[in-house]
């Protein structure tokens, strides 16, 4: 039994722990020496929020040494984003789920010559925490940061059903939303909930872009770290006692739920040894 698979058996949500003050104050000093070694590390947000959003593939890396994760793994997804033109250096930009942000820095900090980025930027989560950090940290020109009234056993924002939450803009105001890891801890109606506002707000022609874990595309991980046992509804989750912790669907339900909120197009981007394909949507 690997490393993954025996802290996943006892600890269903490695965020949960980053809530611990001890916790926290253990893992921060892990920034001590790189903070002062290298001046890029400056810039990024405490270690216990890094893990808060995700460890990525390796325990002990992405508890001990993340911090060139939290500023490259955004790299990749905008160069296809803007590739694609999915989104312009102009565009207004939702990011639901946007945690202590690890891929608004990327537009924060972009600059070649004097082109810069120019639009709007706005960040939904449900963590208190990393929403004022994001509010102290990025320049409100430009960014803004709302919480999302949804609740969550793992994130610590309440327990029981969530309510249906509106996102803070008026239809038809938005060029591209996008989440990089909110599907893999939403259970059903929240999912479908997100699907509908971001038809919603989104301008004709626009796209919704959406990491997620899918039973037909199983994650490399899957026997290991993740195994989807169990179910609620459409949701094949890890835990019960947490069951946003992890949380995959199948490709059937995913399309049905993009089509039922008013998308006209629908597809599954997906790749060799992929963890989380995106579902592309578009307006």
């Amino acid at each position: 039994m690997n490393l993954h698979k025996v802290v996943r058996t006892r600890i269903p949500s490695a965020a949960r722990l980053t809530y611990n003050p001890v916790f926290k104050s253990l893992v921060n000093l892990f920034d001590l020496v790189p903070r002062r070694m290298y001046q890029e590390f400056e810039k990024i947000p405490p270690n216990h929020l890094r893990i808060r959003v995700g460890l990525g593939s390796s325990i002990v890396r992405g508890i001990a040494a993340n911090q060139a994760f939290y500023l490259t793994v955004g790299k990749n997804f905008w160069m296809h984003a803007f590739h694609l033109g999915l989104c312009r250096f102009s565009s207004t930009i939702v990011d639901i789920g946007c945690g202590c942000g690890r891929f608004a820095h990327h537009l924060r900090d972009y600059r070649f010559k004097s082109e810069t980025f120019t639009g709007k930027y706005i960040g939904i989560d449900i963590d208190d925490e990393m929403l004022e950090w994001c509010r102290r940290n990025f320049d409100a020109g430009r960014f803004e940061f709302h919480r999302s009234t949804q609740a969550s056993k793992v994130y610590g924002s309440g327990e029981g059903a969530s309510s249906y939450y509106v996102l803070p803009m008026v239809d038809d105001s938005v060029d591209f939303v996008f989440s990089t890891s909110l599907f893999t801890h939403l259970l059903e109606n929240d999912l479908i909930n997100y699907c509908r506002e971001g038809y919603r707000v989104l301008k004709q022609g626009g796209s919704m872009a959406m990491y997620c874990f899918c039973i037909n595309y199983l994650p490399p991980t899957y026997g290991s770290r993740h195994t989807f046992r169990h179910t609620i509804g459409n949701a094949h989750v890890e835990s019960m006692s947490l069951p946003e912790a992890a949380v995959a669907y199948d490709e059937k339900f995913l399309f049905a739920a993009a089509r039922g909120a008013g998308f006209r197009t629908v597809e599954l981007v997906t790749g060799p040894d992929d963890l989380q394909p995106m579902l592309l949507c578009r307006k």
